[in-house]
């Protein structure tokens, strides 16, 4: 059914649910798989060492994040992801990545941040499924339903 698979993972306390089940899909269809990590954009006016000091913190995260995806999916069956870390804001990002690259699914998660988190930080996986302009599917995190 698809044959090109992007999962969105990220944040220090990112659950992998969303790669655990987009490497099954992917599996089960014989799709490609890519597993990207935003991390946010961070202005060069600030100059350097600031801009460094703010930016490589924040692309070291998104690499670990990356790595500990990459072993979720190769224990599920998928053993060459492709692996991608961009900056930027998280869902334009992850908008930008699907449509230069012919993705007909993107899978993504939920934070565990509750009705009022969400309204006044916004929800990624919300701007996601709102503008995408495919298919979404949008992963609970299991610890946040009940799971393990």
């Amino acid at each position: 059914m698809y044959k090109r698979i992007l999962v969105a993972v990220g944040g220090p306390d990112a659950s992998l649910e969303p790669a655990r089940v987009a490497a099954r899909l992917a599996r089960q269809d014989g799709a490609a798989l890519t597993i990207v990590s935003v991390h946010r954009a961070v202005s060069p006016v600030l100059g350097e060492p600031n801009y460094s000091d703010i930016v490589l913190p924040r692309l070291g995260e998104a690499k670990q994040t990356l790595e500990r995806a990459r072993q979720v999916v190769r224990a599920e069956g998928v053993e060459k992801p492709e692996l991608q870390t961009i900056e930027g804001a998280p869902a334009d990002a992850i908008i930008e990545v699907a449509n230069g690259g012919g993705y007909d699914l993107i899978v993504t998660g939920t934070h565990r941040r509750g009705r009022l988190g969400s309204a006044l930080l916004g929800s990624v996986s919300n701007a996601v499924a709102a503008r995408a302009g495919r298919p979404v599917l949008v992963v609970p995190d299991r610890l946040a339903v009940g799971g393990r």
